[in-house]
């Protein structure tokens, strides 16, 4: 069975559709997310994303074979895998979405250290950790905001 890696990693096309191919899968993402977290437990959300940073990791190895560009636009997995880990332990409310939309894409783009040292790396690792770390980090802040100022 031959496996489309550029499909997979372009979120089934939707990183060749804009010239803000991040931010949209980021936006697209949010609602996978919130469909799988309403309709799965807790465990099982868990196991689902570590079968997807397993998976993401493999379909963006073997697409910057055939790219041979460092971090292309069109890869897009990695903002799933970003925005995911941002919302993996927050409470599916609406605010949480809107601001871990905002601050992934914040850290995302800036890419503030450590976030910039990995994105230096020239291989699925770096494509795919820069954004599990900008993911994580915005959702170190939600995590905050939410125990200092019950939003």
């Amino acid at each position: 069975m031959k496996i489309n890696y550029l499909f997979f990693s372009t979120l089934f096309g939707i990183g060749k559709l804009t010239n803000f191919p991040g931010t949209l899968a980021s936006f697209i993402s949010l609602i996978f997310i919130w469909m799988i977290k309403q309709n799965l437990s807790a465990t099982n959300v868990v196991i689902l994303y570590l079968f997807f940073l397993i998976f993401s990791l493999f379909v963006v190895s073997n697409s910057l074979k055939k790219i041979k560009k460092k971090d292309p636009k069109e890869i897009v997995i990695d903002e799933f895998m970003g925005q995911f880990t941002c919302l993996l332990f927050l409470p599916n409310k609406i605010e949480c979405y809107i601001i871990g939309f905002l601050l992934f894409r914040f850290f995302d783009i800036i890419k503030p250290y450590p976030i910039n040292q990995i994105d230096k790396r020239d291989d699925a690792m770096g494509v795919v950790f820069d954004d599990v770390l900008a993911g994580f980090f915005a959702g170190l802040i939600i995590h905050g905001l939410i125990y200092f100022f019950r939003i």
